[in-house]
């Protein structure tokens, strides 16, 4: 299966001599880790991801949202409650 996959992806490659050598473009990236911002998604929607700095801001601003996607409609004066287990 994997085999597969690949040839149908031009990933396959036999070092036996009976292909040519991969001829590269040479065009480096160049990729600056300072500028990656860790960030969290959930597996239903992956693309709605939300930076890790800003994440207690998104999750009050869901609970304050109407209820839908990312909206639970909680009135204010319920956020400060606290809950008994």
């Amino acid at each position: 299966m994997i085999e597969t996959y690949l040839k149908s992806q031009g990933l396959y490659r036999v070092y036996d001599g009976s292909q040519p050598d991969p001829n590269y473009s040479g065009e480096v990236m160049e990729l600056n880790l300072a500028d990656i911002k860790p960030c969290v998604s959930g597996p239903k929607r992956p693309h709605d991801r939300v930076e890790v700095a800003s994440m207690q801001k998104d999750f009050r601003e869901c609970l304050r949202s109407p209820v839908g996607f990312k909206g639970f409609n909680i009135d204010e004066d319920h956020l400060g409650g606290k809950g008994k287990f």
